[in-house]
């Protein structure tokens, strides 16, 4: 229909300016939509694609069904002659409506004949168009000012008669409204048209294209990469001794408040940055808020999750935190869990305030005082405010993997790291429990785990629906 099929694997910056605005046209279509208003779809267009642009239209109004209502920009002849109907404003009133061809025979009867050979659009515009930096005295065909030629139209046309003769027509369709509002006629119209899953399927295409192209860069791999070999030799090759403690500690804190902090300022932009997007393809009913959240949700989730298992894979090994291999898939599953907890915060930041200087200085506050209590820094914050702890996603992910690390024993050596417990002797050991003791762990693994997934799942809840709160102030902005 749209005549695409040569360039269907083109990126879209590389075609042509007639096929860029045949594709803008079949996003539309996508809906079936019964109406369809086009704002100047020929401009920047040569003649022949704006012709062949306005027959591919009034064949969808032909063949289709449809109702194509354009403004339009400097028609040729042949696209002035190519509508069914005109209408012509000057000032905000109508100085004509129907064919074009018979608007020349109407100027013709108000003594404003087009000269032959001469572009009637053109005609029109220099009797209706007034511009400051032309003189008023200045004449069309001779006649009077172009000013004064704009009041004579305006007052000319009879907008009572055409009225009448509109209502006329439309009683001949009054008994088929009348039998639809009674319901006795139905009609299969749907608001969508794609059911949920295919609206899902596509949406999820699309959004783990563009995610490749946004977080699994090149750039990111490299970051990723070379914070895991800097990470893996600043913490090389830990012993498991008492005075390893705060060292293995301290690398789960700095690994999960690295990757916490990396997904949610990334996530923080993904609303604000497809807030038009979103909001004109709701409009227009391509598809359900739902079907487009659990697509971006789920399609970004593995090149998200790439990035730091790159990371653990490198880093991990290098500062041999733990050899036991189970520990390694334990400790990178929280990692896997802080980012996606990470990144729930974000995306609820980001749909709840679209300004992105808002959303950036809200999240700083936000993600600072959720690191700060997340049990690293601060053993003994004010009572008034222990409760944002409970809250913190470090907090979970760091108490959770510090558990699955100190699964064993201890040896003291002598360095005073666990001076309450070791006594400062070199000989024998502190239990696992002990060690966690010392390091304020608390809760179980699977508690830790359960409210990361909760904090995975309920902002991201928030966030869809913060989004279908403002969809409509946003579309009425």
């Amino acid at each position: 229909l749209l005549r695409l099929s040569k360039c269907a694997e083109s990126p879209i910056m590389l075609v042509s300016g007639g096929e860029k605005k045949r594709v803008n046209i079949g996003t539309e279509l996508l809906t079936d939509p019964s109406v369809i208003m086009l704002d100047e779809p020929t401009s920047g267009l040569d003649s022949t694609s704006a012709v062949a642009l306005l027959k591919m239209l009034k064949g969808l109004a032909r063949q289709r069904g449809k109702t194509v209502i354009t403004s339009i920009h400097q028609p040729s002849s042949a696209v002035f002659r190519s509508f069914d109907k005109l209408l012509m404003l000057a000032d905000g009133h109508v100085v004509y409506f129907g064919n074009p061809v018979d608007s020349l025979q109407y100027l013709k009867q108000q003594q404003y004949e087009c000269p032959g050979g001469y572009n009637a659009a053109d005609h029109w515009m220099d009797l209706l168009v007034t511009d400051s930096a032309i003189d008023e005295d200045t004449t069309s065909n001779g006649g009077g000012s172009m000013l004064e030629a704009k009041r004579k139209l305006i007052a000319a046309w009879d907008n009572d008669s055409v009225a009448d003769d509109i209502e006329k027509g439309g009683h001949e369709n009054q008994s088929f409204l009348d039998a639809e509002d009674d319901g006795t006629i139905e009609t299969n119209e749907k608001k969508y048209n794609a059911t949920w899953l295919t609206q899902f399927w596509v949406l999820t295409h699309r959004s783990m294209k563009n995610s490749r192209s946004a977080v699994f860069t090149l750039m990111n791999v490299i970051k990723a990469v070379g914070v895991g070999i800097v990470t893996g030799l600043i913490w090389f090759q830990n012993e498991n001794t008492e005075k390893t403690v705060i060292d293995r500690s301290a690398y789960f804190f700095f690994t999960m408040s690295f990757w916490v902090f990396d997904a949610m300022f990334t996530a923080l932009m993904t609303f604000p940055s497809e807030r038009q997007i979103i909001f004109k393809e709701r409009a227009s009913g391509s598809y359900h808020l739902s079907a487009y959240f659990m697509a971006k949700t789920i399609s970004e989730a593995p090149t998200r999750l790439s990035l730091p298992i790159f990371y653990m894979i490198i880093s991990y090994w290098l500062a041999m935190i733990n050899p036991r291999f189970v520990v390694f898939l334990g400790t990178t599953f929280c990692t896997m869990l802080s980012v996606l907890a990470g990144e729930s915060l974000g995306l609820l930041v980001g749909a709840s305030v679209m300004d992105p200087d808002r959303a950036m200085t809200l999240t700083v506050v936000l993600s600072l005082a959720l690191l700060l209590v997340g049990g690293f820094f601060v053993d003994n914050m004010p009572s008034f405010i222990q409760w944002v702890k409970y809250l913190s996603p470090f907090k979970y992910s760091f108490d959770s993997s510090l558990q699955m690390v100190f699964d064993r024993d201890v040896p003291c050596d002598g360095s005073g790291v666990l001076e309450l417990i070791c006594g400062g002797r070199s000989e024998g050991h502190a239990t696992s429990e002990e060690v966690n003791d010392f390091l304020g762990v608390q809760g179980s693994i699977g508690f830790n785990i359960g409210i990361l997934i909760l904090i995975f799942l309920v902002p991201r809840y928030g966030a869809y629906w913060f989004l279908n709160r403002k969809k409509g102030g946003e579309r009425g902005a």
